[in-house]
């Protein structure tokens, strides 16, 4: 078994993230202690901590990544998946593009007087 602060620094994320994945049930600890509350992972859990970094650094949601996680993902349904979340970040990016042009187009004008 492995304390939170081995495992979180193996999965390099922190204490809190793990917590918070205890609490929504995304990464439940494999053991935690009655008395203390403490909690203990199971090396084998390292697989699925790797899967949840990945996808929320992909930028899934936790629902998201429950989901998947829950009912597995095949290579089909991960490119559909992948292909709508880049969608959503070239729309982001799209939305950013012209806050930054309205932001140097106001400086502009700011400059001017």
């Amino acid at each position: 078994m492995l304390s939170i602060g081995a495992f979180a620094q193996l999965g390099q994320v922190t204490h809190r993230m793990l917590r918070h994945w205890d609490t929504s049930g995304l990464l439940v600890p494999a053991h935690v202690d009655e008395l203390s509350g403490y909690r203990s992972y199971d090396p084998a859990q390292l697989e699925r901590l790797h899967r949840i970094v990945a996808l929320r650094q992909l930028g899934f949601s936790l629902a998201d990544v429950a989901a998947m996680l829950e009912t597995g993902v095949d290579a089909e349904r991960m490119a559909r998946l992948l292909q709508i979340r880049r969608a959503e970040v070239a729309e982001e990016q799209r939305l950013a593009t012209a806050r930054l042009i309205d932001v140097e187009r106001r400086l502009h004008l700011i400059e001017k007087e």
